[in-house]
Order: C-alpha cells, then structure tokens, then sequence
C-alpha cells in the first residue's frame, strides 16, 4: 500500500466511520499493544491500512504515529457522521485543498512533537470544513503547530483570555514568528506582547474547541 492509499484511506476514515472504536485516549496504550489497536482497525480503516504496513517493522515511531493520528480522529467524533460525508466531499471539491488532502494531514502528525497538538490540528481542521477559517489560514496555523512548543501555545491561550499574564522572552519571539502576535519593544530593552489579528483568529475559531488547555 503506498502513500496515496494511505491518505485516501484516512479520508474514508473521515467520511465512513462512527469511531465508536477508538479509545478516549490513544496516549496511554502502551508500546506494545499493537493487538489493542488491531482490535479497532475493523471500525477505523485507516488504522487497519498503516497496522498492516508496519507488521512488517513494528518500530516504536510507528506506535507513536498511531497514538497521535488515533487522538486526532478522537477529535472529530462531535461532528455527525451525515455532516461530516458533506463536509468531505465539499473539501475534495476545493481547489486549494483537494491535493492530497490526507497526505497533508499525515505529514503533520508525523512531525508533530506532542500528543496534545494533534487535538488542535482537529479543531483547525474542525475550522477549515466548517469556514470558520481559510485555507491560507489553515496552512499558516498548521505551521504554527508544528513549530510552537505545547507550552507555548498553553502560553498563549492563557494571554489570550487574561493580557495580564507574564510569558517569558523566547515564548514572546516564537509566537511573533509564527503570526500570532506583534513584539512591542519597552524602554528597558524587554519586549512585551500585542495579540495580532490572525492570533485572535486562532484562539476563536481553533483553541476555543480545546478548553482544557
């Protein structure tokens, strides 16, 4: 099964599946339960397509993949599954968005450093099918998930409902790198923080589906 099968699969996923199978939360399945995993792969076809790749070099990585790509489907469950055939089709429709759409996602939690951040990719996700954000909104904050630490982005959501909070200097930078938010320079040589527009379209439309960050 090559890389396209793969992502047509997750797709299917997407579009088919009630994920009644999945466990609430694939982070705790230890290294080895790889039978565990076997057991939900009849509901969650994509599951089953990668578990039958990597029987053939079962690796820790591949666990771990698992664990990030199950959370992310976990993710999706609130959407109806008559809303979410819909919102599939209407998503290989797009122009911008219909190449490889799964591949992309794939890439992402492959990259992904934290088990948390799959969750949030979701939610973007959640925002793109549901046009509370564009797809060039999409990819930037997609970049910026990738690129922030888990802590920052707690960070973040905490400045974001409370301007009072204190961050650190480097949080500061990494989030001015990746959009969210403007450096304002003080007259100590500090630096201090202004919420950019794209952040507020982060932390309403992406972060607001995530309340226990």
């Amino acid at each position: 099964m090559n890389n396209q099968e793969i992502s047509n699969s997750l797709l299917d996923t997407i579009r088919k599946s009630d994920f009644e199978g999945l466990a609430t939360d694939f982070s705790e399945l230890a290294f080895d339960q790889l039978s565990e995993l076997e057991g939900v792969a009849k509901d969650v076809p994509v599951i089953g397509s990668i578990i039958k790749i990597i029987k053939l070099g079962f690796t820790v990585k591949d666990i771990l993949f698992l664990k990030k790509l199950g959370n992310f489907l976990w993710n999706l469950k609130d959407i109806p599954l008559n809303e979410r055939i819909k919102l599939i089709e209407k998503l290989e429709r797009d122009s911008d968005y219909k190449t490889d759409v799964g591949g992309k996602i794939m890439l992402l939690l492959e990259r992904v450093d934290d088990f948390e951040k799959p969750k949030i990719i979701a939610n973007a996700f959640k925002a793109y099918l549901y046009d509370k954000i564009s797809y060039n909104q999409l990819q930037k904050i997609n970049f910026a998930i990738d690129h922030l630490f888990i802590g920052d982005i707690k960070e973040f959501n905490t400045f974001y409902n409370n301007a009072a909070h204190a961050m650190d200097e480097s949080t500061h930078q990494n989030l001015a790198l990746c959009g969210f938010a403007t450096l304002i320079q003080l007259l100590d040589g500090g630096t201090n923080l202004k919420i950019s527009d794209f952040g507020i379209v982060f932390a309403e439309n992406v972060l607001e589906y995530k309340t226990n960050l």
